[in-house]
């Protein structure tokens, strides 16, 4: 285990940044009516705003663990939803 440089730990807190704005851009999608959908693809799966945006995994883990985003509960089992959506606090 290395100790982290200052430049490492401005790059990593950037990475960071950019996610959380990514996410609140997705949030913000959603309070407009979109809702994320998870899909499976031959390459993985994919999580897509129902106006056509892609949001990468990390972003969507964001997203759905936010208090103001409620899973639908429409998957094959009732353990795994495939879609969200967001409702007012």
């Amino acid at each position: 285990m290395s100790i982290p440089t200052v430049n490492s730990l401005r790059a990593n807190h950037r990475k960071l940044d950019r996610r959380r704005g990514d996410a609140a851009h997705v949030i913000s999608a959603m309070s407009r009516g979109a809702s994320l959908h998870l899909t499976f693809t031959r390459r993985g799966s994919d999580f897509m705003l129902s106006n056509g945006i892609r949001v990468t995994p990390e972003v969507a883990l964001l997203v759905v663990n936010d208090v103001r985003v409620v899973s639908v509960n429409d998957g094959l089992f009732p353990t795994t939803p495939q879609t969200w959506r967001y409702v007012e606090p």
